[in-house]
């Protein structure tokens, strides 16, 4: 399970980086070009999607005090986070 957890981590960090690396060649080409900064806010509906993220680590805390096996849920959830906030680097609109 190590190398399992290991191998996808270094799958997400490349990942991560990619979107990171493009959200900024973004955020630099939208500062060169001068154009006024948007106002408007999205209305997205994360509400939900967060409070599903906060049951679920709930649940893989508490379940690490029933079996030992749900130790590796932690690690997991953590590099689907990871690798969430990579994807949003990549379906961002461009300016």
């Amino acid at each position: 399970m190590y190398i399992f957890i290991t191998i996808v981590g270094i799958a997400v960090t490349l990942f991560f980086l990619a979107g990171f690396w493009r959200g900024l060649q973004n955020a630099i080409a939208e500062y060169r070009g001068g154009a006024p900064e948007r106002s408007d806010v999205p209305d997205y509906g994360y509400g939900g999607l967060a409070a599903v993220s906060v049951i679920a680590s709930a649940v893989i805390i508490a379940g690490a005090g029933f079996s030992p096996a749900m130790i590796y849920a932690g690690p997991l959830l953590a590099l689907v986070t990871a690798a969430g906030c990579g994807l949003a680097f990549f379906v961002e609109q461009k300016g």
